[in-house]
C-alpha cells in the first residue's frame, strides 16, 4: 500500500516529454505576457523547441540509457 513511485528520468521517452512540455510552459508564457504573442503559435514553438532539445540531449547524454 506504501508504494513509493518516483519520477524517474532515466527513461528516455520521459525525458524528452518533459522537455517537451517544459519548452511549452515557457515559451508561453514568454510570448503571451512578455511580447503579446498568439497563445496558439507560442505552444507550437515551445512544442518544438522541447522536442528539439530533449531530442539533442538524449543522443548527447555520455550515459547508455538501454
Amino acid at each position: 500500500m506504501n508504494e513509493v513511485r518516483r519520477f524517474d528520468l532515466e527513461n528516455p521517452w520521459l525525458f524528452v516529454f518533459t522537455n517537451v512540455v517544459l519548452g511549452i510552459v515557457v515559451v508561453s508564457a514568454m510570448q503571451v505576457t512578455l511580447f503579446n504573442g498568439e497563445l496558439t503559435s507560442a505552444v507550437m514553438e515551445g512544442g518544438l523547441l522541447g522536442l528539439a532539445s530533449g531530442i539533442t540531449m538524449f543522443y548527447l547524454k555520455k550515459d547508455d540509457w538501454f
